[in-house]
């Protein structure tokens, strides 16, 4: 196995322990991260329920998983795939083929419309 290939996974382990102890934080003391952009505005940004999101899949309650956030409820592992993408082209010290710049950006813009119509009609 390549050296490029073995920093990946050992990011993605990492990612995963700090995703890990962070479940286990929230769920000992029953707070996780505030939302700034919630706090200033009073209105819940694009990734607003991530975190509950990710809770209900890990209790299997698809149901409200959705009900937390429903464009990233679809999306995120093709989020998660794009993360492994992007970290195994930067350390390989490639450029990202324009193909994946305009998915990457037709992504944000699709998480940015999400988050206005949210708050416009409350999703």
């Amino acid at each position: 196995m390549n050296t490029t290939w073995k920093k990946t996974i050992r990011d993605i382990l990492i990612a995963i322990c700090i995703g890990i102890a962070y479940f286990i934080i929230i769920q000992i003391t029953g707070h996780g991260l505030p939302c700034t952009f919630l706090k200033l505005t009073g209105l819940p940004c694009p990734s607003c329920g991530i975190t509950r999101m990710f809770i209900s899949l890990s209790r299997l309650d698809f149901k409200s998983a959705y009900q937390f956030n429903q464009f990233l409820f679809f999306t995120w592992p093709l989020f998660a795939l794009e993360c492994v993408y992007v970290i195994y082209k930067i350390e390989d010290h490639k450029d990202l083929p324009k193909w994946n710049i305009i998915c990457i950006t037709v992504f944000g813009i699709a998480l940015l419309c999400f988050g206005t119509l949210r708050n416009l009609y409350l999703l």
